[in-house]
């Protein structure tokens, strides 16, 4: 019998797949997807069953990695929290999440990541994509699908919509912060590079 098949029957120590998971993200950061899940769980102070008992492969770490990442813009569980604010709120909580999150000098990193990962997991951009900003972008999508839905936004395609949202929020100052061109935002800018954003987006699809 396998470490794998020995663990299933365990029930899973929330603290220690924290551990797992906060090691992994750094060692990939740091060196790449080739580090081995026996250098994770040194780093994370668990034995390698232990990482399989919550992980069962490297593969589905990955994934977990870059969800936890996505969960960093918008976890499910604000998202389950929407109706129970207006729409500028909604949007408002969304793009300062979202702003902050790629305010990160960090995804530089990721990039980097990614790009020399890709070629020899020419899946893994794709991966990367639907587990992280794909689904902050379906989550984007529905609060104005529904909002179009409600009468509150103008009959519109809702992914061009969050497409124009998105690109207000971001412009070209991501670009110079993932360039270090220069200074990641501070709280204040990202406040109000949110709300001029939304604004803008408004004047156009909010009903008039």
């Amino acid at each position: 019998m396998n470490e794998k098949n020995r663990q299933k029957g365990r029930p899973k120590d929330p603290l220690k797949e924290r551990a797992i998971l906060q090691a992994a993200r750094k060692l990939f950061l740091e060196k790449g997807l080739e580090v081995t899940t026996e250098e994770i769980a040194r780093v994370a102070g668990v034995a390698k069953a232990t990482l399989y008992a919550n992980f069962a492969d490297k593969d589905i770490l990955i994934e977990a990695v870059l969800r936890q990442e996505s969960d960093l813009t918008i976890s499910d569980e604000d998202f389950s929290k929407r109706h129970n604010h207006s729409l500028t709120d909604t949007l408002t909580a969304f793009g300062n999440r979202f702003v902050r999150f790629i305010n990160q000098r960090e995804l530089t990193g990721w990039d980097r990541l990614i790009a020399s990962a890709a070629i020899r997991h020419p899946d893994l951009p794709r991966r990367f994509y639907v587990a992280g900003p794909g689904r902050a972008q379906q989550m984007l999508e529905s609060i104005i699908a529904e909002a179009v839905d409600e009468g509150v936004l103008i009959s519109c395609n809702p992914r061009e919509a969050a497409d124009d949202l998105a690109g207000l929020w971001l412009g070209m100052t991501s670009l110079e912060i993932k360039l270090g061109a220069r200074k990641t935002l501070s709280d204040e800018e990202i406040k109000h590079r949110v709300s001029h954003a939304l604004g803008v987006f408004m004047r156009f699809y909010s009903v008039k």
